[in-house]
């Protein structure tokens, strides 16, 4: 991981430059080993600095394209913050980017000081804010990676065996078989934008209503049901009333069954990677925290599907705002 003084000193001109920031605060919060900073200008302004260390030239190109759909997005949703800037440090060896501080507090903080009712009406909107940017459609050049997903889920579980790694409380024999016997049902969807990390922490609320959507570094390209993972694996841990009301916001109340299908196999797929995820951020990181909080997580979601006997869960069926 990058030094954080010393990667800020390497753009700070070209930062200082563009803004003329007065003051400047280190942003700790998030699991991504970007740096992140507030940037106070006299004027009142306030600027969103990002800063990533470029391993290898595609990491470069990577970055550019993300913030290229950030400044595209605003087509979209005006709670996208603006993209004002995008550079390299002299060496090379980082690159930053420049946006707009969304003010306000973020979703999963927010969530706490509010009713259920209006937990479910903020989901609502959540939901058809998640649906305004997934009108962006995927670039037509680009490969339908639908059929792929068996090869890497393939992957994934040989690494998770490789490691001598164990799914607590789940029965892999019947995880294994919903999987085969259900993963064609998501061949062959359809492709827009995707926030790839859509929860109420990456949510700026104000007033008790969303003002702001944030953290697009995990964009992607796919199928738009999978944007609810996170509603599997975070947002229904945090507020089932603002999840389900999520849901509801984006189909307007009516669900299809198929999304709960390919809900369903998601959130199987999702199992082994994401414990394994743990394991590797633990690595990283040198904090096995991850690791518990993975496995509740997992165990959860495989309740919720009655260890996948049904395709809806529990919380959602349950439900009764």
């Amino acid at each position: 991981m990058m030094d954080g003084r010393e990667a800020f000193r390497k753009v700070e001109a070209q930062v200082r430059a563009l803004t003329g920031y007065t003051a400047v605060r280190s942003i700790p919060k998030g699991f991504s080993f970007e740096r992140k900073y507030l940037l106070s200008c006299g004027d009142k302004k306030r600027y969103l600095l990002r800063i990533v260390s470029l391993p290898d030239p595609g990491a470069l190109s990577h970055k550019q394209a993300e913030f290229e759909v950030i400044r595209r997005l605003r087509n979209y949703s005006p709670l996208i913050p603006n993209a004002y800037a995008f550079g390299t440090s002299d060496d090379e060896s980082l690159c930053f980017m420049l946006l707009d501080f969304m003010e306000g507090t973020d979703g999963e903080a927010a969530l706490d000081g509010l009713t259920e009712q209006d937990q479910y009406r903020l989901g609502v909107q959540a939901g058809r804010e998640l649906k305004r940017l997934h009108a962006m459609l995927a670039p037509v050049d680009l490969p339908d990676r639908s059929e792929a997903v068996s090869v890497k889920y393939a992957r994934k579980a040989a690494a998770f065996d490789a490691q001598g790694l164990r799914l607590p409380g789940i029965d892999r024999t019947c995880l294994a078989r919903y999987i085969r016997e259900n993963i064609s049902c998501i061949h062959g969807a359809g492709r827009t934008f995707l926030h790839g990390d859509y929860h109420p922490a990456n949510l700026i609320v104000r007033g008790g209503r969303l003002t702001g959507i944030i953290d697009f570094n995990r964009y992607d390209w796919g199928d738009p049901v999978h944007d609810f993972l996170k509603t599997a694996y975070f947002s229904r841990a945090i507020s089932i009333p603002f999840s389900v009301g999520q849901i509801d916001g984006y189909h307007e109340g009516s669900v299809p069954s198929l999304f709960w299908k390919r809900y369903a196999v998601y959130c199987a797929l999702t199992i082994i990677p994401d414990l394994l995820w743990a394991h590797d951020y633990a690595c990283k990181s040198g904090s096995l925290d991850e690791i518990g909080r993975s496995e509740a997580r997992i165990r959860r979601i495989y309740a919720d599907h009655e260890g996948f006997a049904t395709d809806v869960p529990c919380w959602y069926q349950d439900y009764e705002g």
